[in-house]
């Protein structure tokens, strides 16, 4: 079930990711370990630029969805990454949150939470096309119900799979976007 936003929660919950970055940055600097506090310095940079770029997609539901996700007790840890010279890709949100939100449902009913889950994402703009990758590492207790998911999906003349491969500590899915 998706949570809706409002102003106050937003504000709230980012008040509250940055006040654990800073902790982590103020014990760091406190134990007398200024390069593992300019390391999560680093992070912190890194993040927010990708962050940025995903916003400068316009894909509005699909970036609002990645970057509140963790507000949420779930047994996944998402990342991403933007590379590439980015375009507004607003056309094509919905259909890709759509595909998107159900997908990460599925990885988490078959996600262990008793493991380390992660879901990398990285979108690649290049001249002739613009690619997501979908990595999933950790354990999968139904890689082979994700598998059948993924293969039943009836995606959308717009969203093209170039591949995918599931087993029980790895999932991958490429996707590629056809804008015509």
């Amino acid at each position: 079930m998706k949570k809706e936003w409002n102003v106050v929660d937003i504000l709230r919950y980012a008040r509250h990711d940055w006040l654990n970055k800073l902790q982590l940055i103020k014990g760091n600097i406190a134990l007398n370990r200024l390069d593992r506090a300019n390391e999560i310095i680093e992070e912190i940079i890194i993040e927010a630029k990708h962050e940025s770029s995903l916003t400068n997609t316009k894909l509005n539901l699909f970036a609002g969805y990645i970057m509140t996700y963790h507000w949420n007790s779930l047994p996944l840890r998402l990342e991403v990454e933007v590379l590439g010279e980015v375009k507004d890709l607003s056309l094509y949100d919905k259909e890709l949150y759509e595909w998107f939100v159900p997908f990460v449902q599925v990885l988490e009913e078959h996600s262990d939470y008793t493991e380390e889950n992660h879901l990398s994402i990285s979108l690649l703009f290049d001249s002739s096309s613009v690619r997501f990758f979908f990595d999933f590492s950790g354990i999968l207790t139904g890689s082979n119900d994700v598998n059948e998911w993924l293969t039943q999906y009836e995606y959308s003349p717009h969203l093209h799979v170039v591949s995918q491969e599931v087993t029980t500590n790895e999932a991958s899915v490429v996707i590629e976007l056809n804008e015509k």
